[in-house]
Parts: structure tokens; C-alpha cells; sequence
């Protein structure tokens, strides 16, 4: 048994030592290994400063300029697409430079959106990792992207964080206000009207939204010299009371009863013939949106003083008691509704010089193909749909009529556009959305959108009951065709 047992243990003991030699040369023949064919660790990779791609409108082809860490480790550049596409490419070394413009040209079978995936493969055989470009191959005329640039009223409220550059409320006594009517008067020089104002008391209430605070005028008149949007509408000055106050423009009775003259709400403005124009409409009671009139002011020194033009009135319940104004081929054009947020719009034009001649208005007539002198009953509907606040203008950018609107059904400011202003108009596109903006409406075009691909524009909201400054991104790619 004790013999067994010492035999047993030379056999271990001669074990133990084998698999001690095994160990050893199994890490000596890593190392070597090792040693010979070390682990690539990729240093180069594929760099660009913009990963979003846009293809050409004409040349269908989506370009971005790429660099590289170390060029020379480089043997060739693979191209692969997303979504399970078979589509490969391959860029040589000697294709390659040191800022190389990478292309890559749309085809028919493409999706709306996808990706491409550049991968480094080095002369050592390593890869680098992959560079994902994000192609938008979206075709026709649509919205890229829509933001809230600026806060153009009113004092910032908590949770806000984008540029707030005026201080209405401690410069000119204006806390709380709406609409925000943009025209250009000179050049470089634009009016803007707001509504119902309030003083530097108004305190934004989220469970009872809207007006309050004292000072209330029923409208004010701001300037601005400020010709660069992106970081915000910048106001000069405003039409001020012997306070300093900015005052009421439009006079406005503050009759609450609902059987007087309650207060005066700008719809539009325009410089025409030499002045300055604002169309408005005198409220009644707002219960119902039951208006007395619709009327005009005037002003020949620069928006300093205004006068009412007696000769310009709209009834009640006129086609014209609300609108925007362009001016455009010697005409100012007047796309109206009725009073209110539930009626589809109608067209008008007038020389510039008739603007207060009511009587040598033009209204269009989509059943004769007409226009028809002096009778706005005349004028047929150019949008069905229930057009709230509006605004438009004529791109020269994508030479398209534009108009926003608020629409209570879909509960957002709605876009459409057109070739020709008496249509037809397009499907409505979503511009903002009162999932996004609770409680938004009134849309005023910048007299600067015409040009660009960039729409700015004002845009209530009714809970901090003041205005911002919005931007829309868009596009016109054409149609794909081989």
C-alpha cells in the first residue's frame, strides 16, 4: 500500500511537472506570437466635419470633404449602405488625398433617408471604425426642420433657454402682448404690431393663461433696424407716450360690456403709395368673435403718428375683416377672411395708390377667372379650410406664394403654398405644432423670408401671452429623375 502510494506520487509529481513545462511554452509561443503579429489598435481614422448629407437639387449628388489622422496607413476606403443593401464601393490609396471630397450620387431605388458607412482598411490589415454619413433624400418642396429662435417680448420664464433680446417690459412697459405684424417700411426698417399689450405687472398664470396686469393698450407699435435672424428679432424703439410707455396706436374702447367698442386688433400692415398702413378690426365681444367693423390707420411720418382713413370700412361680417398684405408687380394683394379662426380666404388686389379707394378693389373670381371691380361678394375661396391669424408672402428663393395660418382643427400653424396667388394652394404643411407649442397661434412672416431658404417668423403663445421668434428650413428638391 505504501509503495502504491509513493508510485502514485512520482506519477503527479512527474505531472504537475509536465503541465509546468507545458505552461511555460504555451505562454513563450503567445509572446513570440505577440511579438510577431502585434494587436492593431486603429489610430487613423476617417474624420469630416459634417455627417449630414444634402444631395445636389440638379446633380442628385450628396458630397462631404473627408480628412484623415495618418493618410499614408491607409490601403483603401470601403463604402457600404445601410438597411441590408447589397451597394459597395471601394476608394484606392492612391485615389485618396489629403482633404478628398467624397461623393456619392442618389439613386431612383433610394429611401427617403439612409446611411453610408466608410471603413478604413490599413495596410496592416486592421480597420478603423466606421464613419456614418446621414443622408436626407427627401425630393419635392417640404420643411427640413422648424425652431423656436428667440423670445421677441416679455421677460424669459423658467425653462426657457434660446435668446431673449428685448427688454419690453422695463424699457417700454409692454410684459405681456401677442401677434407681432412685420412690414418692411424703409429699407433695412420694419414696423411690428402686437395686439392687446399689457404693463410690466403682467405675470404669466398656467392656470389662468392670457392677459392680465394693468396698462392695457389695445395695440403698440414697435421698430426694427435688425437684419440678421438667427440670434434673435431685435426691436430699436417703439411709438412712445409722453412716459416713455409705448402707447396705443389704434384706438380701442375697453368696453367689456360686449355691446360697445372693446378693443382694436391689428391684422396686417403694409407701406404703400409713400405711407404706412394697418388694418385692423374693432371688436365687440370676443364671445362669438363679434366684431363692429374693420377698418384702416394711416401714417405719412414714419409710424410717429396715425390717422384713421374714414373711407375704408369693412362690415362685420365681410370676407375681408381680417388678412395680409404683399406687395408685389404694382399691386398690394389682401388674401381675407371673416372675423374669427373659422373661415376660408379670399383674394383681393389694388394699386398702390387706390389703397384707400375701397371702391377700385379687385377681387378675384375663381368661377370667371377674373378679377371684378368693387364688389368683394364677387371674390370666390382660394383655400377651403378655416384659416385663423394670417400671413403671406412670395418666395423669390423658390418662387412659390407662402402663407401660414392657424388652423383649430389641427391645432397648429399650417402652411401652404402655390405657384400662382389664386391657386391652386397646396395640401397644408405643419409649420409648428400645439403639441410642441401649447396654446400657439398668429403667424407673421419677416419681410426677409422672400429671399433665402429660410422662413422667419412671429408666433404667439397664449399661456406666457407673448411672442417668438420662429424659423422653418426649407427645401425644394425637385423631382427625381434619371
Amino acid at each position: 500500500m505504501v509503495q502504491r502510494n509513493r508510485l502514485a506520487g512520482i506519477c503527479i509529481g512527474k505531472r504537475s511537472l509536465y503541465f509546468v513545462f507545458f505552461c511555460y511554452a504555451l505562454l513563450w509561443s503567445s509572446c513570440s506570437k505577440n511579438e510577431v503579429e502585434p494587436i492593431h489598435i486603429p489610430t487613423d481614422e476617417i474624420l469630416t466635419t459634417d455627417i449630414h448629407l444634402i444631395p445636389d437639387k440638379h446633380t442628385k449628388k450628396a458630397t462631404t470633404v473627408l480628412t484623415f489622422k495618418n493618410l499614408n496607413a491607409i490601403a483603401y476606403i470601403s463604402v457600404k449602405k445601410s438597411g441590408g443593401s447589397t451597394y459597395s464601393a471601394k476608394i484606392n490609396r492612391d485615389e485618396l488625398s489629403a482633404s478628398y471630397t467624397f461623393g456619392y450620387t442618389i439613386q431612383p431605388s433610394d429611401p427617403e433617408s439612409f446611411d453610408l458607412l466608410l471603413t478604413a482598411h490599413y495596410e496592416d490589415e486592421g480597420v478603423s471604425k466606421d464613419l456614418v454619413l446621414h443622408v436626407d433624400n427627401r425630393w419635392g418642396f417640404f420643411i427640413r426642420k422648424v425652431e423656436r429662435i428667440a423670445r421677441v417680448t416679455g421677460n424669459p420664464i423658467a425653462g426657457e433657454h434660446f435668446a431673449s433680446p428685448n427688454n419690453t417690459a422695463g424699457n417700454w412697459n409692454v410684459g405681456g402682448t401677442d401677434l407681432g405684424i412685420i412690414w418692411e417700411m424703409d429699407a433695412g426698417k420694419y414696423g411690428i404690431f402686437f395686439g392687446d399689450t399689457f404693463g410690466q405687472d403682467f405675470v404669466p398664470r398656467p392656470n389662468q393663461p392670457g392677459p392680465n396686469g394693468g396698462s392695457w393698450r389695445s395695440n403698440v407699435l414697435a421698430f426694427s433696424t435688425d437684419n440678421n435672424m438667427e440670434d434673435g428679432l431685435s426691436i430699436s424703439n417703439m411709438a412712445l407716450d409722453n412716459s416713455g410707455n409705448a402707447r396705443e396706436i389704434v384706438y380701442g374702447g375697453k368696453d367689456q360690456s360686449g355691446n360697445g367698442n372693446w378693443t382694436s386688433i391689428p391684422t396686417a400692415a403694409i407701406r404703400a403709395n409713400g405711407a404706412d398702413y394697418v388694418h385692423y378690426f374693432n371688436m365687440k365681444r370676443w364671445d362669438g368673435w363679434i366684431t363692429n367693423y374693420s377698418g384702416m390707420y394711416k401714417s405719412v411720418d414714419n409710424g410717429l403718428t396715425w390717422t384713421k382713413c374714414e373711407d375704408v370700412l369693412f362690415s362685420s361680417n365681410s370676407n375681408f375683416g381680417q388678412g395680409g398684405y404683399f406687395k408685389r408687380d404694382g399691386y398690394v394683394y389682401m388674401i381675407g377672411t371673416q372675423t374669427g379662426r373659422n373661415s376660408p380666404a379670399s383674394l383681393c388686389r389694388f394699386r398702390e395708390t387706390d389703397i384707400e379707394t375701397q371702391e377700385n378693389y379687385e377681387y378675384w373670381s375663381s368661377a370667371t377667372g377674373q378679377w371684378i371691380k368693387g364688389d368683394e361678394h364677387k371674390a370666390t375661396v382660394i383655400i377651403q379650410d378655416k384659416v385663423g391669424e394670417l400671413s403671406f408672402i412670395y418666395s423669390n428663393t423658390f418662387k412659390k406664394w407662402i402663407i401660414a395660418y392657424f388652423n383649430e382643427d389641427r391645432y397648429n400653424i399650417t402652411m401652404r403654398v402655390a405657384d400662382e396667388l389664386t391657386g391652386p394652394w397646396s395640401a397644408p404643411y405643419e409649420l409648428a405644432s400645439g403639441n410642441d407649442y401649447a396654446q400657439l397661434y398668429g403667424s407673421y412672416f419677416h419681410p426677409l423670408s422672400v429671399t433665402g431658404e429660410s422662413l422667419y417668423f412671429t408666433m404667439s403663445m397664449w399661456m406666457p401671452y407673448n411672442v417668438y421668434l420662429m424659423k422653418a428650413d426649407l427645401a425644394d428638391m425637385g423631382l427625381f429623375s434619371e
